[in-house]
């Protein structure tokens, strides 16, 4: 049987393999779109809050990224963990955000979140919850604030 943790580290390492560090701007927490104009172009699972926030996943230029917790990770190192989905077309208003939902978190590479920032703490190791980044190869680094 393979442990959550096992299974966050593996999904971790593969969908990290195309992320770029380039942290949003603002934020909005607990309020998804109400609708959005394009489907995303690019959706991660099993990923912490974190990396949807503090990395790009796609290869145009990313607008917003919505990310909805999934509780079946709530204990695992670097939680939350959840679905991260990535969109390249014009970004909705933060009064645009009609859907309340405490489990989802809207993450802007504008200004147009509530908050500015990215809102989330460090990404986590998912095997100790040490706080560092993931190169685009996935490669974690300790402590490491400029991956590439």
């Amino acid at each position: 049987m393979v442990s959550a943790k096992t299974l966050v580290s593996l999904v971790l390492s593969a969908t990290l393999a195309t992320a770029t560090l380039q942290p949003a701007s603002s934020n909005t927490k607990g309020k998804c779109p109400g609708s959005v104009s394009c489907s995303p172009a690019k959706t991660s699972n099993a990923i912490q809050a974190a990396e949807c926030a503090y990395n790009t996943r796609t290869s145009e230029t990313q607008t917003f990224a919505v990310f909805k917790t999934d509780h079946q990770y709530d204990t695992s190192n670097g939680a939350p963990y959840g679905t991260c989905e990535a969109y390249t077309c014009t970004a909705p208003t933060n009064d645009e955000l009609t859907e309340s939902d405490d489990d989802c978190w809207t993450f802007f590479w504008n200004d147009n979140g509530s908050s500015s920032g990215v809102g989330t703490s460090c990404i986590k190791s998912p095997d100790d919850g040490t706080c560092g980044c993931e190169n685009s190869s996935g490669e974690f680094v300790y402590g490491g604030s400029n991956c590439s």
